[in-house]
């Protein structure tokens, strides 16, 4: 999880946050003071980790105003051992997880296509954005904003590839929502590999962060993500 888990850190310390990292096993040791942090990111961590106690000051951490997100992964959402559909946490996120097993992964890929304006996404060139090779299904909420969608590339010919055309059914990619006077997050595709695809490199300009050499703009986006959950922009 170590090899996976720096592109997160790399993100955030690249936006100039101070941060504490739990590992997944060690989920239950979240400070009980939550109020000293803007920001809460779950990112491939199971349930099962955390007490319903500790889900519950979640729950009223982002109610008084603070911000939490959840990214995808194999231990996000439902996925193969999330589980965190039915909890407090689910109920602050601005998405319904499925109640089996919400992964999905294509050698195709999905493409990804921007739906409104946010600040999230401000600045970035969605037109021509990078391609993802899986992400959790989920279901949006009623009073959620679907910001990005991804559509599948579908392969044209039979004997061989003719050509490639964007399959017309959506899946919500990143999802905002907000809880009392808090806002929520969730983006359902990774910010590592193998998910995020060619995210990683999405950029014309390389950064390097702690040893791990990023696209600017890969590093931008994940930024506004962190500043917007923080009430920053």
């Amino acid at each position: 999880m170590e090899q996976y888990a720096r592109y997160l850190i790399a993100v955030t310390k690249n936006c100039g946050f101070d941060f504490l990292r739990l590992p997944p096993g060690k989920l239950g040791e979240m400070p009980s003071k939550l109020e000293d942090y803007d920001v809460v990111v779950i990112s491939d961590a199971p349930a099962k980790e955390l007490s319903k106690e500790k889900m519950e000051l979640l729950k009223k951490y982002v109610e008084k105003g603070k911000g939490l997100g959840m990214i995808g992964g194999w231990w996000s959402f439902t996925g193969s051992n999330g589980n965190w559909g039915k909890t407090p946490v689910e109920e602050v996120l601005p998405v319904k997880c499925l109640p089996r097993d919400d992964r999905v992964n294509d050698p195709n890929g999905f493409k990804i296509i921007k739906k409104k304006d946010h600040a999230i996404l401000r600045e970035l060139p969605w037109e021509d954005a990078p391609t993802v090779c899986g992400y959790n299904k989920v279901v949006p909420k009623t009073d959620a904003e679907v910001l990005l969608i991804l559509r599948r590339i579908e392969s044209l010919g039979k004997d061989r590839v003719e050509g490639v055309k964007l399959a017309e059914e959506e899946h919500p990619l990143l999802v905002v929502g907000k809880y009392g006077k808090g806002r929520t997050l969730a983006f359902t595709t990774d910010l590592s590999p193998h998910w995020v695809g060619g995210m990683v490199d999405w950029g014309r300009e390389r950064k390097e962060v702690d040893g791990t050499e990023l696209g600017n703009l890969y590093l931008k986006f994940g930024c506004q993500i962190l500043r917007w959950l923080a009430g920053k922009i």
